[in-house]
């Protein structure tokens, strides 16, 4: 096994998950499961890539890449990312940013943090995207049903019914339907055997509980007319 971002091998335990994170690149099994869709993806000359709060390995191996014209990182709190030129962005504002502009934009594991309706931030990614571009986003799906708040719960609260004290909602895998399903057209399965050989997810370092089914790992594969509000 190596990471498929940095090619180190040796993996180090996280939450009691039996060595998932790189030892070099901090990577998880979400970050290289991620990793393997985008650069599935066919990128046209000089791309353009919006990434939300970038993982360090995909930072550096998107920025290695001589394909990519533009590669814009962002985040709420660019200081988190000194080894990034990081911009400021928030996803509670995003009118005045510029419509079909990017190819890809990706993020993981963010949506779950932003304090505002999640239909709008959806939207205006989805605008910002061109034509052809993708959204390529890792969503952490939990047992039970969607849940989400704005009040000030405190911390405690907050890691009981969102599982973590900075989240403000949590997208419950028993009502996809009712939720995302309502504003992007999702697969019906999540199956990564679908794409990559067994051996390839193994290789990556990617265990098999996180192949198929809708969970922390799931990478959605988005194409701008995925977006249903975008069609009204």
């Amino acid at each position: 096994m190596r990471c498929n971002l940095c090619a180190c091998e040796e993996f180090i335990d996280m939450n009691g998950r039996r060595r998932v994170r790189c030892r070099n690149c901090s990577s998880l099994e979400r970050t290289r499961l991620l990793w393997m869709y985008f650069l599935d993806i066919p990128l046209p000359p000089e791309a353009k890539i919006l990434h939300v709060a970038p993982e360090k390995g995909i930072h550096d191996a998107v920025s290695a890449m001589g394909s990519v014209g533009q590669y814009t990182c962002v985040d709420i709190d660019p200081l988190r990312y000194p080894f990034a030129n990081c911009q400021k962005i928030d996803l509670c504002e995003l009118d005045d940013w510029p419509s079909e502009t990017f190819d890809i934009i990706m993020h993981c594991h963010v949506l779950e943090h932003v304090p505002c309706t999640v239909a709008y931030t959806l939207y205006h990614l989805h605008r910002m995207l061109k034509p052809s571009g993708r959204h390529l986003c890792v969503i952490p799906f939990s047992p039970g049903r969607y849940d989400e708040s704005f009040e000030d719960l405190g911390a405690e609260e907050r890691v009981r019914r969102f599982g973590q004290f900075d989240h403000v909602r949590k997208f419950g895998s028993r009502d996809i339907g009712s939720h995302l399903g309502k504003l992007l057209r999702l697969p019906k399965v999540f199956d990564a055997t679908q794409r990559f050989s067994e051996e390839q997810l193994r290789e990556a370092n990617i265990p098999e509980a996180h192949w198929r089914g809708f969970h922390i790992s799931t990478v959605l594969n988005l194409a701008r007319n995925d977006m249903l509000l975008l069609q009204a």
